[in-house]
């Protein structure tokens, strides 16, 4: 995934145009986060984790793609997504994908031994 001063404000721009096409909403629903949330980004005004959104416009609608140690490549949307995960001890990979979000993946956002 290219980093964030290789992007600049990219990503905004992006979301923005998505959101204007169709509406805050299903951007939200793609991206995972709620409308709430993309109306504060858009606005200037949201207080939480702003790399984390950026990372999900850019795996929803820009190509961003991040290596998980477990499924290969995939978005970055759907890696945040995976992370968010409740843990699920009757899946196998959702096992190996809980222990591998929490034990030093570069792409987690987080971070090892916490039991979200």
């Amino acid at each position: 995934m290219m980093s964030q001063e290789t992007r600049g404000e990219d990503w905004l721009d992006t979301l923005a145009d998505e959101a204007r096409r169709s509406s805050q909403a299903r951007v939200a629903a793609k991206i995972g986060y709620s409308p709430g949330v993309v109306n504060q980004v858009l606005g200037g005004t949201y207080k939480g984790d702003l790399t984390a959104v950026q990372k999900a416009v850019e795996g929803a609608f820009m190509d961003g793609t991040v290596e998980c140690p477990v499924m290969g490549t995939l978005a970055g949307n759907k890696c945040l997504t995976i992370q968010r995960r409740k843990f699920a001890g009757t899946n196998p990979q959702r096992v190996q994908l809980w222990r591998a979000c929490r034990s030093g993946c570069p792409s987690s956002r987080i971070g090892g031994d916490n039991n979200e």
